[in-house]
């Protein structure tokens, strides 16, 4: 433990070393939802914004956005662990990594540990603006069961990095699994908009997914909109799938990386 964040301070001190990268980052978030902002008030006259939100119970279309790219924020950053591990692959340093004195699960901890603290830092300006647009509704309780939601979020989140990260150990296609997660799960998850506009096909397969029913419930506790479900039907889909997803990525995640330990790294 002590090891890793060792290892996560390091990642602070290269961090601090090229402050430059972090500049945009504070302004991503934003321009994520700028165009969807647009095409709401573009298209109020013609009635897009009662399409989309008539079944959320809130006008708060801003705060809406908002707290979904806060929330994906959170989800997301996790599996940036395997675009470190590909880093590292990609330069030559792999070997020297591993030979550390420190565990796998060490540096998925530590790179972890790096990138929460580094969304924080990032999504001040979001989060800030979030509570702002949703002041009127915010309750201290409400928050707290918010947080509780992402909480369990996140935890669901490792059991994607532990597959994604024994894929990369075994076949370095980890990277491009995230990448294709990540464009696609957003939009299907309830980002932009309610999942129940979504083809039925396309809404069945959010309901797979464990931040589909979190960003729901985040939304409610924070805004009081509408749920898909009964809040506490919810709650549970989302414990159930979260340590589901957590099991079966730590499974995958030891069967796959002790086959790279036996038959080494293709491509490498």
């Amino acid at each position: 433990m002590v090891s890793s964040l060792h290892l996560a301070k390091a990642s602070f001190l290269s961090a601090k070393r090229y402050r430059i990268d972090w500049y945009g980052s504070f302004l991503t978030p934003l321009l994520t939802i700028i165009p969807v902002v647009l095409l709401f008030y573009l298209g109020s006259k013609s009635g897009l914004v009662q399409f989309f939100y008539g079944a959320t119970n809130t006008e708060n279309i801003i705060g809406y956005l908002l707290l979904g790219a806060a929330y994906w924020n959170y989800v997301e950053v996790l599996w940036g662990t395997v675009f470190t591990l590909r880093y590292y692959m990609r330069i030559g340093q792999l070997e020297e990594i591993l030979t550390m004195p420190i565990s796998t699960l060490g540096y998925i901890f530590s790179w972890s540990v790096f990138g929460l603290v580094k969304v924080t830092i990032e999504s001040v300006p979001i989060i800030v603006l979030a509570i702002l647009m949703n002041f009127m509704t915010l309750s201290p309780i409400g928050f707290a069961l918010a947080a509780g939601v992402v909480i369990l979020s996140i935890i669901a989140s490792f059991g994607f990095v532990f597959l994604f990260f024994g894929v990369t150990l075994r076949f370095k296609e980890g990277d491009e699994l995230v990448s294709l997660l990540g464009n696609a799960a957003p939009l299907i998850g309830g980002m932009f908009f309610p999942v129940s506009v979504l083809p039925k096909g396309l809404m069945y397969l959010s309901f797979a997914f464990p931040f589909t029913w979190g960003l729901d419930l985040t939304r409610h506790f924070l805004m009081s909109t509408n749920t898909l479900l009964n809040p506490g039907k919810e709650l549970i889909i989302l414990t159930v799938l979260s340590l589901l997803y957590l099991g079966l990525g730590a499974f995958s995640f030891k069967v796959l990386q002790n086959k790279a330990r036996r038959k080494g790294m293709q491509g490498f």
